[in-house]
């Protein structure tokens, strides 16, 4: 009898386990972020990203420019990690042409910062897409990585940003649409990006490095992590947007690319931080001061392009305006232009 009633208790106790979740430590609610004093906050999985425009670039085929819109990734040591939502402009990574292009005598590379894109990206991309903001000052130069990057495969795959734990074939939150100015711009060896067919997203887009799948540690190689945006051919109806792949160091690359913002310099002024509605930061050198100075960017003399929603396809996520009561993201009267 006392046999079967310890079987019967631990029988109870494996059911619990089975039908609750509760008791799974893998199954319980991700935690909302807190909002930083700045007004921003990282991803949410009960709101999604927050989104924030900041510079401008180049958005037409014709070069006219629009601000850049980006997502907030995370909150993390007083920064804020920014991704921008397009892939917004195309370039190689190690300028490779010529003979050397068509023969593959690639470089090998041990780290992302031996490469020419780390350089064109830090000494002439950040200046054209950030040099008339205010808010350059509180971009953090990372070291190696500059102020500028593309994020790499295992930061892709980090849920708390949002992404999925998942390496291979179709990822969405991944998928990634091209400006029609990036998806215009020829590289050294006449690449260019290609659009899908079918989804309308964009060839590849970097991810830093290659990199061991276990150590996270990059690798002595001739290729670079990238994120693939074609179907898969070889089935039917499947495909590998999202998927995290590496191509030689010389193609054409889509940029879509990450920074960090110090939250102390920095002060959401308006919008609630929507896809439709992104935030508008402003720069603060000291919120110490009796009277902080926000400096804020000059209004933009065009209209923030609407999020990119190609043309339906089943199976494609949609992109839907936001409740009319959307949360408001709160701004401080200080920081409030004119004081209102």
């Amino acid at each position: 009898m006392r046999i079967r009633r310890i079987f019967s208790i631990l029988l109870c106790l494996v059911l619990t386990a089975l039908c609750c979740p509760a008791f799974s430590a893998g199954e319980a609610p991700a935690a909302s972020p807190e909002t930083d004093a700045c007004g921003l906050r990282g991803y949410d999985p009960a709101r999604g990203w927050q989104y924030v425009i900041l510079g401008s670039y180049p958005y037409e085929a014709d070069g006219t420019e629009y601000p850049v819109l980006w997502q907030v990734l995370a909150i993390e040591d007083g920064e804020a990690l920014l991704y921008t939502t397009y892939v917004i402009d195309a370039h190689q990574a190690v300028e490779v042409s010529g003979a050397d292009a068509k023969n593959k005598n690639y470089p090998n590379l041990s780290t992302y910062s031996e490469t020419d894109l780390n350089r064109w990206l830090n000494e002439t991309m950040t200046g054209r897409l950030l040099g008339s903001d205010p808010v350059l000052p509180a971009v953090v130069d990372t070291g190696d990585l500059g102020r500028l990057y593309p994020l790499s495969d295992f930061q892709l795959m980090t849920e708390a940003y949002g992404f999925t734990d998942q390496r291979y074939f179709e990822v969405r939150s991944r998928w990634a649409f091209a400006t029609p100015y990036a998806l215009e711009k020829e590289d050294y060896v006449n690449n260019r990006l290609l659009k899908d067919r079918v989804y309308g997203t964009v060839s590849y887009w970097a991810a830093n490095l290659k990199r061991n799948h276990h150590t996270n540690e990059e690798l002595t190689c001739k290729r670079m992590q990238v994120c693939s945006g074609y179907t898969d051919s070889h089935k039917k109806g499947d495909t590998n947007i999202g998927h995290l792949s590496n191509e030689y160091l010389h193609s054409s690359v889509g940029l879509r690319l990450a920074l960090r913002l110090d939250c102390s310099k920095i002060q959401v002024v308006s919008g609630s931080g929507t896809l439709w509605d992104p935030c508008r930061l402003a720069y603060v050198a000291d919120k110490s001061a009796p009277q902080p100075a926000a400096v804020t960017p000059a209004v933009f003399p065009g209209p923030t392009p609407v999020p990119m929603t190609p043309a339906p396809v089943r199976g494609r996520p949609t992109l839907a305006p936001p409740e009319a009561e959307a949360t408001p993201v709160p701004v401080p009267d200080w920081a409030r232009e004119g004081g209102d």
